[in-house]
């Protein structure tokens, strides 16, 4: 969502969505709108997450996005989210994509983005709400929750997260989450500790 805080420690976390009211219509700040998803904007969504560090290089990007996304055409075009300002051009992602960290197929959040330049303008916030509102129209129970996973250093999308109904995962270590089953809840506690550390500090920080 924003360029990494590569001075925390890298640990892995999980958020749920908790139980939320309907989402209506949700509005981009003045000069952006919504697009659907075109071949086009391809290289535009790997750029930008090769810009906020979430991918290595533009070479691995494009390999990323050609066996995940491509892979499964209708769902790229139904679940893609994207932001752009007044000249098409795009200034955030997300979308909602198969997960399979519980041991079975569920969506989750996936690749939550917004470019450095239009950053602060409440972009984020519009796209996982747009991202929500996709999951509810899709899973209309709500069951399995949507959920999404992240990361220590994106402590700062971890607390726009939180203010819209997302909750830290504190249960056991799903099966396909990749770490250690004996150490997951002591490095989830610690990674949590670090995560609100930062957004108590920043929220006394001066603006």
């Amino acid at each position: 969502m924003t360029v990494l805080d590569t001075s925390m420690p890298h640990i892995p976390v999980m958020m749920t969505l908790g139980p939320h009211e309907p989402i209506a219509d949700v509005a981009l700040p003045e000069g952006y709108r919504f697009a659907a998803w075109e071949p086009r904007f391809r290289e535009p969504w790997v750029r930008l997450h090769v810009l906020l560090g979430q991918l290595p290089s533009y070479e691995e990007g494009i390999a990323y996005f050609g066996r995940t996304y491509e892979s499964d055409p209708a769902a790229l075009e139904r679940q893609m989210v994207l932001a752009v300002d007044g000249d098409g051009v795009l200034a955030g992602t997300s979308s909602l994509w198969r997960g399979d960290h519980f041991g079975e197929p569920r969506l989750r959040v996936h690749w939550v983005g917004v470019d450095p330049a239009h950053q602060r303008r409440g972009l984020a916030r519009a796209l996982m709400l747009r991202t929500i509102a996709l999951y509810d129209e899709l899973v209309p129970a709500g069951e399995p929750p949507l959920y999404l996973t992240t990361q220590t250093e994106s402590w700062v999308a971890c607390g726009i997260y939180r203010k819209l109904g997302f909750v830290p995962y504190r249960g056991p270590m799903p099966p396909n989450f990749g770490s250690d089953p004996e150490t997951f809840c002591d490095k989830n506690d610690e990674a949590w500790r670090l995560i609100d550390d930062r957004l108590r500090n920043c929220a006394r920080s001066p603006r």
